[in-house]
């Protein structure tokens, strides 16, 4: 049976959970959120995150279109985004590198060029890692960070009646990206969310005092929506017309002959932060100028996760990528 026959990626991230052991009296979230989260005897304060990142030559990034500095920086944003989306800092990155015999030592300091032009960026410092042979390019990274324990925004925390909202534009990534493979002139923007993107630890500070989930949309506003619903135990409503769409993304679609919506529902990498949010702490989001859309809001499990289209009409809200069903915008 092939992996698409049982679900996909996470219906076989959930099979292998049940096989594994994944308890600890030290582990307070693990497998189901951005990063694990770890409980520190020596400090009652902070919890220790751990999250881990692999980029493969061909599917997550290009040699013929991408810089070597490029994919570097992109590695890293990838992993510190799933700090940010914790409410988190990050520390300490390990690099484990899988590269063809035949690549030049000129590629790889290209590489690490933009490796650490990330981590100044985020104050985090190379601890080690591994080097070894394959056919082709693997970059796996492994991201330690810290999180005040009052911070502290996972998954499962969402609650029925917190609005939803986006800190940025979405679909962006995956048009550029898409637009790439047709051989097609891309916009400046799109071409730029997805071959140099930032996460958002701009706003964490801010965000995480107030949120109660978040994660970060790197496979597609739908898909993250459904994560935290199924970790929150809840329902909830996308609403079409609130979807925050760049005006790049709209050209883009018409010659994909693609909906701009349907990009931005299913489209990853976009790192941007999808939270949920108490209506009481609004007020306090809107004066600290920090860009926001709300899109939605969070209900009784009962009612569904649902897309509201601009008709009025109901329906599921399905799609996202997933790397074994990637499902088109």
């Amino acid at each position: 049976m092939r992996i698409e026959e049982i679900g996909g990626e996470f219906s076989l991230i959930r099979q292998l959970a049940a096989l594994i052991p994944h308890d600890h009296k030290n582990l307070v979230a693990g497998i189901g959120d951005d990063t694990a989260v770890i409980r520190q005897d020596h400090d009652t304060r902070r919890y220790l995150l751990v999250t881990a990142d692999t980029l493969v030559e061909g599917n997550h990034f290009k040699t013929n279109w991408s810089t070597p500095e490029q994919i570097g920086e992109k590695a890293v944003e990838c992993n510190v985004s799933d700090i940010a989306a914790m409410g988190g800092s990050p520390t300490l990155l390990f690099i484990s590198l899988v590269v063809p015999k035949d690549i030049h030592v000129e590629w790889i300091n290209g590489l690490y060029k933009g490796i650490s032009a990330a981590c100044k960026r985020y104050a985090v410092v190379i601890g080690g890692g591994d080097t070894t042979r394959g056919q082709n390019i693997i970059i796996g990274m492994s991201l330690l960070g810290y999180v005040r324990t009052t911070a502290l925004c996972l998954r499962s925390h969402g609650r029925p009646g917190d609005l939803l909202v986006v800190s940025g534009t979405l679909g962006a990534a995956a048009a550029g990206y898409e637009l790439l493979m047709k051989n097609t002139p891309v916009p400046p923007y799109l071409l730029k969310k997805h071959l140099t993107p930032r996460c958002r630890m701009d706003i964490v500070p801010m965000v995480s005092r107030l949120a109660n989930a978040m994660i970060d949309i790197s496979d597609g506003l739908a898909a993250e929506v459904n994560h935290i619903c199924s970790q929150s135990r809840t329902g909830a409503i996308v609403f079409e017309d609130h979807l925050p769409l760049h005006p790049e993304l709209f050209s883009a679609a018409g010659i994909l002959g693609l909906s701009p919506e349907g990009i931005a529902l299913t489209g990853g990498e976009d790192l941007e932060l999808l939270f949920s949010i108490p209506e009481k702490n609004m007020d306090e989001l809107r004066q600290s100028g920090i860009e926001h859309h709300v899109v939605g809001k969070l209900t009784e499990t009962k009612e569904g996760v649902l897309l509201e289209q601009k008709n009025g009409r109901r329906t599921p809200l399905l799609g996202g990528y997933n790397h074994f069903t990637p499902v088109a915008g």
